[in-house]
């Protein structure tokens, strides 16, 4: 059996220029949305964008994976990735047609696609990290362990109002899977830094923690009905995409 392959032309720099770009876009694009008068247009616009998002995503992530037919683990990986970003546009997609149809969309069978995205986006996370890392230090492991750990409770001990009902329990998921996949994201970027995935892969774990960000800030918001279309929570995930787009693209460019 062949070994897997790495290419070496993965440790391409950075161009920071464009992450600003995406985030300049995504402020921009914010912004605009108070200015659309008509809510129907505005809401039209933010459930396109949002669909779209995450179908660009899991279209790089697939063709990523395509080209990394040298190596089982890395096609894997990517596949793995896809699936996820599937699932979220899938979600996206109920989500609309919940909204139509006036039906109530937290707690609802369009957060068991949401939920789908983050086992698959751990599951690319682990096959790198054990790819280039296979043992992990006991120190890591603990501060891996404390921080859904500590995430998690702050979440219980800020929204547990005495009944512990299924929106309550559905917001607990919320914020324990980003919450354990953000450790695992953080070791990957120092597993990385300097290796043979180099920086194209330290943006897709910027762009995970980004969607991370997002998905716990959502967690605490919705279980107090705060969320709207119009919340600055969709940044995260407006940008957190395009990041992922942008990594994939350098992983492309360097196949």
């Amino acid at each position: 059996m062949e070994p897997d392959i790495v290419p070496d032309k993965l440790e391409n720099k950075i161009n920071y220029k464009i992450i600003l770009l995406i985030v300049g876009i995504t402020v921009f694009f914010q912004v605009s949305l108070y200015y659309i008068d008509s809510e129907e247009n505005r809401n039209l616009i933010i459930y396109v964008v949002s669909i779209i998002n995450p179908l660009v995503a899991s279209f790089a992530s697939f063709l990523v994976a395509k080209r990394y037919t040298s190596s089982k683990t890395f096609s894997r990986a990517y596949y793995a990735l896809g699936f996820g970003y599937v699932c979220a546009t899938l979600g996206e997609i109920i989500y609309v047609v919940y909204v139509v149809l006036e039906l109530e969309t937290f707690p609802s069978i369009v957060d068991v696609f949401f939920f789908g995205l983050y086992p698959f986006v751990l599951a690319h996370l682990i096959i790198n990290i054990r790819f280039f890392k296979p043992k992990i230090k006991s120190l890591e492991l603990l501060w891996m362990a404390l921080i859904p750990l500590v995430v998690v409770s702050i979440y219980i001990t800020s929204s547990f109002e005495g009944d512990a009902d299924l929106p309550f329990y559905f917001g607990v998921i919320y914020v324990l899977e980003p919450a354990i996949v953000l450790p695992l994201a953080i070791l990957g970027a120092k597993t990385f830094r300097g290796g043979v995935i180099g920086n194209a892969w330290l943006v897709l774990v910027l762009a995970i923690i980004t969607l991370t960000i997002g998905d716990v800030w959502y967690s605490y918001i919705e279980i107090f009905d705060h969320y709207d279309l119009l919340h600055p929570v969709n940044m995260f995930w407006y940008a957190g995409y395009w990041i992922v787009v942008y990594a994939l693209y350098k992983h492309k460019e360097g196949v």
